[in-house]
């Protein structure tokens, strides 16, 4: 496990950056956008105290030879079919595809390709599930395309792993490429 320390852009903002492995040596994103992902995150917690619905959606950015940039995302919706947690039903999985095909239309998110998919947990591991592996592997099959797994408590830092493919394309599904707590970031 790497845990990644801040870094300061040319611009003075805050900007995580990620040290990968395989065909991507490092991620970038502000941490304004990681902060959205994580108030996204928590929010669950509204509809459902005791443990919430979990969240997910696209993440999008650039990829620069073996960098990849996260600059925005989007929220998936999710009829929770099978409970709280972000499992995908059949009609979900047409959502997601819609969202993907409808992206590149929207003017906010111009230049921006999906680069991956990020999902909320609360209480499972800090790891890729059966239907998460599935989503992955179904909408983001490029070797540089990343899952990115936020684990929320209402008690512990939030947990953020990043799960990349290796040189030969596997994905580590129980323990991610990276793993850091927003408050070590904090430090």
């Amino acid at each position: 496990i790497v845990r990644s320390q801040p870094a300061i852009d040319e611009n003075g903002s805050s900007t995580i950056v990620w040290r990968g492995r395989g065909p991507v040596s490092e991620i970038q994103c502000t941490a304004a956008l990681l902060a959205e992902i994580v108030e996204l995150a928590m929010s669950g917690y509204g509809r459902y105290p005791w443990g919430g619905v979990e969240s997910g959606g696209v993440l999008l950015g650039n990829r620069e030879a073996d960098t990849v940039h996260l600059n925005a995302f989007r929220q998936a919706e999710c009829e929770h079919h099978y409970g709280p947690a972000f499992d995908l039903s059949k009609r979900d999985y047409d959502d997601f595809e819609n969202l993907l095909a409808v992206t590149p239309a929207d003017e906010k998110l111009a230049g921006l390709t999906p680069v991956g998919w990020f999902q909320s947990v609360s209480r499972r591991d800090l790891s890729l599930s059966d239907h998460a592996r599935e989503l992955f592997h179904r909408f983001f099959p490029e070797p540089w395309q990343l899952a990115m797994v936020v684990k929320r408590s209402k008690d512990d830092p939030v947990a953020i792993g990043i799960f990349m493919r290796d040189s030969l394309g596997g994905v580590e599904l129980y323990s991610p490429a990276q793993e850091f707590t927003l408050d070590a970031l904090r430090q």
